[in-house]
């Protein structure tokens, strides 16, 4: 037969073993998730949240040129009531040039503002084109002759016919303006009042300003971001400065971008393989048509992850070395459960019963724990019967002298350590001897159980303590008059009832009582307050007793 040390050694250090590498393994498991959704979640957010900056950007030109939109067709309309000819086109355009040179003042990031009116209202070059340098001066620059290209030259005059073509407001992509030499992108609306085309209206930004945005971005060690366009196009890279067209995107870039493509947008990262280094990247579609791209390299971004991994296996293995120390050591102690048993029996032997002993050992010693803790609960229950009955007023069930002796001495302490107020009410049952007398002892009983209801009732949330033949005591703990009062009223309302519907007794029932009350800080002490009910109750009965004897008035029967 194994010893219970042998036994416990075994079980504890098995359970200690399997509870950690479970542990260990699961915990191991859900850190590396966590870990790795608290990445993806910060790139997408980092990402969502330098993708809103350039939106902004974008955003504030698409509510400028929509605002000078709005300005055209008011004016248009005011002007073509009677018909356009040259010389309501002229005024029109010096109308919304004025508007529109306030506008790229104005708008932060914008590079030009340009209007061309429809050559069937006007002639080949009617509009204007404001241009704004580096250091923010607007000058007026001359317009493009529509008559010297043809309408695929996409470096001169492309912005004009497309958006003739598509019939709605859009982004151009990125293009090199020959005519300023400058690389931009343009956001282009064509003019139209119902059916009526009137030109086209634009706003240019300066690629420029979004490659300083892009620049900016550092995320991790050696993370940064990118500009891509749909067909395999890299707008801005930082090892692509120029961009890259879709003839010019080689083999590698074009799995990047494709990856992008499928699933670079949604919540999780895109895992791919460039140059041998493993990265991540994920992205946001801007206003313009464009997929803002930040992307980092795998190992960096696991680093966090791979540290606290690290650190979660050395705590794992260090808990289960020092658990197996702690196990042998609890081992060795096997006489513990015995001594616990020892310290329990004589708490119990002292009169201590709130005794709870925890032994979950299947052996000998668990089968006398229990037996110890059975026979602890009866001699409990016991004793709680025995108390029970020694304070409880046999004829009546509310609480005896012994209890109200105990609950008044307590009181008296509770109140000058505490400061609270109480309430005492002393009741007292009228013409008991004379029933006694006349009746029996017996019938006396009977009055002196059907008042105790009474009380009971009137008082029913607090304690009732019968300190005398026909004498009760109510205790009232911060008690307010007004509660009190209401409790009085509603007793004396239960003696009215009663006394109406009786068919037990020759005369009424009469209960005497009587209220006083203790404040905080009263160097009364509980006799001096209870006297002081004693004997407003005495005054109440000699109230109702002259009540009982008066002649009846004149006229009265």
């Amino acid at each position: 037969m194994r010893s219970l040390q042998s036994k416990f050694l075994a079980l504890t250090v098995g359970c200690v073993l399997l509870s950690a590498l479970a542990l260990g393994y699961v915990g191991f498991l859900y850190t590396h998730k966590l870990v790795n959704e608290d990445s993806a979640q910060f790139m997408n957010l980092f990402c969502e949240d330098k993708a809103e900056e350039i939106n902004a950007t974008l955003t504030s030109i698409e509510q400028s040129v929509n605002m000078i939109q709005d300005y055209t067709i008011e004016q248009y309309s005011e002007l073509g009531k009677n018909g356009m000819d040259k010389d309501n086109t002229d005024v029109l355009v010096k109308k919304v040039q004025e508007v529109a040179l306030h506008t790229v003042k104005n708008t932060e990031g914008s590079r030009g503002v340009y209007m061309r009116v429809n050559p069937e209202l006007a002639g080949p070059q009617t509009g204007f084109f404001w241009y704004k340098d580096e250091n923010g001066e607007v000058t007026e620059d001359s317009l493009v002759d529509f008559s010297k290209y043809a309408q695929d030259d996409k470096e001169h005059v492309d912005w004009y016919y497309e958006a003739l073509e598509k019939e709605e407001a859009f982004w151009m992509e990125p293009y090199d303006n020959k005519n300023k030499n400058d690389w931009i992108i343009s956001y282009v609306v064509p003019i139209y009042r119902n059916e009526d085309f009137i030109g086209v209206l634009g706003m240019d930004i300066d690629m420029a300003l979004l490659k300083e945005k892009v620049d900016s971005v550092q995320i991790y060690e050696s993370g940064y971001a990118f500009l891509a366009g749909a067909d395999y196009v890299i707008y801005y890279h930082r090892d692509y400065p120029e961009g890259l067209d879709e003839e010019n995107t080689h083999g590698k870039i074009r799995k990047v971008l494709n990856l992008l493509y499928k699933k670079g947008t949604q919540d999780n990262l895109v895992g791919y393989n460039l140059d041998g280094i493993k990265k991540k990247m994920t992205a946001r579609q801007l206003e313009n048509g464009m997929f803002f791209v930040v992307t980092a390299p795998t190992k960096e971004i696991n680093a966090s992850s791979n540290r606290i991994i690290r650190l979660f296996l050395v705590s794992t293995l260090s808990i289960m070395f020092i658990s197996v120390l702690i196990t042998i050591h609890v081992t060795r102690k096997m006489t513990r459960p015995l001594k616990e048993l020892t310290e329990a029996a004589q708490k119990v032997a002292g009169g201590d019963l709130e005794v709870n002993i925890d032994c979950e050992s299947k052996d000998e010693v668990g089968v006398l724990a229990d037996s110890v803790q059975q026979m602890v609960n009866h001699l409990r229950h016991y004793i709680d019967y025995v108390n029970e009955q020694a304070y409880t007023d046999a004829l009546t069930g509310v609480a005896n002298k012994a209890a109200y002796k105990e609950y008044v001495d307590k009181l008296d302490k509770r109140a000058a350590d505490e400061k609270i107020k109480y309430a005492v009410v002393v009741m007292d049952i009228n013409n008991l001897k004379k029933i006694n007398d006349n009746f029996g002892h017996e019938f006396g009983d009977m009055l002196i159980r059907d008042a105790s209801r009474l009380i009971q009732k009137g008082f029913k949330d607090h304690i009732v303590y019968r300190i005398g033949g026909d004498e009760f005591v109510i205790i009232i703990e911060q008690a307010e008059k007004a509660i009190c009062d209401e409790l009085l009223r509603n007793f004396d309302d239960g003696i009215v009832v009663f006394n109406k519907n009786n068919t037990k007794y020759e005369q009424k029932i009469q209960i005497a009582r009587g209220i006083a009350f203790y404040e905080p800080d009263c160097i009364d002490s509980f006799a001096s307050v209870f006297r002081e009910a004693d004997h407003a109750m005495y005054e109440n009965k000699v109230m109702q007793k002259s009540m009982q004897t008066a002649p009846p008035a004149a006229g009265q029967s």
